[in-house]
């Protein structure tokens, strides 16, 4: 066997281990991306289910957040601001699952559901003022074009 043979043998070797090199990278960051969208799919899944409980085991704050969302004239200064802070928890998660879905780092699933989500609240009396007075002001300017164009004109 001559040089050149020996050579042309050693530059396929280098090639094929290059090829599984690369399809184990390949691999690697498949299941990273898989484990990235699962953690933030339970982050998004807790917080939910987190502000659920919280709204439904704070004395008054289930009571509160009805009547503000069903009138908001009809609470107090203080309530509103207290309706105000869990309507911007809200919309602050909303934010973030819009960016989240725009950027293809969460499940296709989810999106549609957190975008029902903000439609029923903006869908209310109370929702849309807050929105109109306040939340438009409080968040990202083009998660903000997207709620007024997509959801409120929709």
């Amino acid at each position: 066997m001559n040089w050149e043979a020996l050579g042309a043998i050693a530059e396929m070797i280098g090639v094929v281990a290059v090829l599984i090199t690369l399809i184990y990278l390949a691999i690697q960051v498949r299941q990273g991306t898989a484990v990235s969208r699962e953690a933030i799919l339970r982050n998004q899944t807790d917080r939910n289910m987190d502000n659920s409980k919280f709204i439904a085991g704070t004395p008054g704050l289930m009571e509160l957040y009805i009547r503000a969302m069903d009138d908001p004239d009809q609470v107090t200064r203080e309530e509103r601001w207290r309706f105000g802070s869990y309507m911007y928890g809200m919309f602050l998660d909303f934010q973030e699952a819009y960016h989240f879905n725009k950027s293809r780092r969460q499940k296709d699933y989810w999106w549609p559901m957190i975008r029902k989500n903000v439609a029923f609240y903006l869908s209310r009396p109370g929702g849309r003022a807050w929105w109109k007075s306040q939340g438009r002001n409080m968040l990202d300017a083009e998660f903000v074009a997207f709620v007024d164009k997509e959801i409120l004109q929709g």
